[in-house]
């Protein structure tokens, strides 16, 4: 049977109309955040209903349909990952023997599960995108519909999930729908598409990649050293082992490596969260204990049920933020499209997560923390708010240190003076972002 997918889309608004036909093969749509790739996403799998800034009707499309989320925690059921291996098997499956293939069959492929008893929260969020990949994979649906689903991966672990992904499609003949934001993932498509606000249009794979321009900061007095830093998770699964390095006057430490190699681990030492490792850590700038600021690479879960309008007033509550500065911060917020009277009472897990994560960054930004720790902070991002970022960010180490964790090489060593590549423990100069205030 061959797998066809059709559908039309229709921009009122704009009286734009626009159809697609896919047939088998990695067909990638990409457009910036906030032009509605997760509604486009959710209305391809049945699960939004509102009308949005464009209208969707399907024509023709596999029967069998497996959505990948952005947020790879919406797609974890189970307490263990035993448990999420075997859901979706068991799902189509009555045979317990198949059910076992299967597994087997995905833990062959993911080198990170040492013990089908652990908990998916132990899991890094590249490790998440890889199990929820892997377990949709197994089931062999017709059309697989990817929402940024990919994001935490680094260039090297895409490249490996592409080529896993060709195969599939080779084997299976499925569709494989991939909603991006990175404008570096076009060169993986059979064929690229743009959304916009007002279109939908087949474009070049081949659009040349924009560099981030790079800014001038003062010197830094960020001092990190570690001696023999080793963490097990729960007593148990070395995380990493040893990390001895060196780092003296860095501005911006930027902090890069493998999936699962433990970057956010890291970030939890360095900001005061983690407290069961071995070995030794200083952090200081000029030689005093800093004020830290931090941001989880899942905001939501820093921040539950509180509203970024509750946070706002903690800030102030407890002396992080003058409030002369609040009316600066919200302006900042326009700059990225964010409507702070819209988001400013929603209970966090409620907020879209660009505007969580940039609301949150720029808060920090103003807040009178001297080093801010940033864990994955261009998640979903796309390229002209990257750039925004990179710009806000370096505007803010005029003032305050920072230290950046992110699979994201480019930008990294586009704003960071030192880079960890936790991969060989080595610390990279930047030359280009050294630099004496004079």
């Amino acid at each position: 049977m061959t797998n066809i997918l059709k559908f039309h889309i229709q921009f009122p608004k704009f009286s734009q109309n626009y159809e697609a036909n896919y047939s088998s093969g990695l067909h990638l749509i990409f457009g910036e955040s906030g032009v509605g790739k997760s509604t486009f996403f959710q209305k391809l799998c049945g699960m939004y209903k509102e009308i949005g800034n464009f209208d969707l009707k399907i024509h023709e499309k596999p029967k069998h349909t497996i959505p990948v989320f952005q947020n790879p925690e919406n797609q974890i059921v189970s307490s263990t990952l035993d448990g999420e291996l075997a859901f979706s098997a068991e799902c189509i499956f009555s045979d317990p023997s198949k059910v076992t293939y299967l597994v087997d069959g995905i833990k062959n492929m993911l080198n990170f599960i040492d013990d089908g008893t652990r908990h998916p929260v132990t899991l890094s969020g590249g490790e998440k995108e890889l199990l929820n990949l892997a377990t949709s994979l197994s089931v062999k649906p017709g059309l697989i519909v990817i929402d940024d689903g990919l994001s935490f991966l680094n260039s090297k672990a895409k490249s490996n999930q592409v080529q896993r992904l060709y195969k599939y499609i080779k084997d299976t003949g499925s569709i494989i729908l991939w909603f991006t934001s990175d404008i570096s993932d076009l060169k993986f498509g059979d064929t690229v598409w743009e959304l916009t606000l007002d279109s939908f249009t087949e474009i070049n794979k081949s659009k040349p990649i924009p560099k981030y321009q790079r800014k001038n900061y003062p010197a830094g007095k960020l001092r990190l050293i570690t001696d023999h830093l080793t963490y097990f998770y729960d007593n148990k699964r070395i995380i990493f082992n040893d990390l001895s390095i060196e780092s003296l006057e860095t501005r911006c430490f930027g902090i890069i490596g493998a999936n699962g190699s433990g970057k956010t681990t890291i970030a939890g030492i360095f900001s005061g969260i983690l407290h069961d490792y071995s070995g030794e850590f200083q952090l200081d700038i000029d030689g005093e204990s800093p004020a830290i600021g931090y941001l989880n690479q899942f905001p939501e879960k820093m921040l539950g049920t509180v509203t970024l309008g509750e946070f706002l007033l903690d800030l102030q509550h407890f002396g992080k933020l003058n409030p002369l500065v609040v009316n600066q911060a919200l302006n900042m917020m326009n700059d990225y499209q964010i409507n702070w009277s819209i988001i400013e009472h929603q209970p966090a897990i409620d907020v879209q997560w660009t505007a969580l994560r940039l609301a949150i960054i720029i808060l920090l930004g103003y807040s009178n923390y001297e080093l801010i720790i940033l864990d994955e902070p261009t998640f979903g991002l796309g390229w002209r708010q990257k750039q925004t970022l990179a710009r806000f960010i370096n505007k803010i180490l005029n003032k305050k240190h920072c230290i950046i964790i992110s699979h994201d090489e480019q930008f990294i060593h586009s704003i960071c003076d030192k880079v960890l590549e936790l991969d060989s423990k080595s610390i990279m100069q930047n030359p280009d972002l050294v630099r004496e205030q004079r």
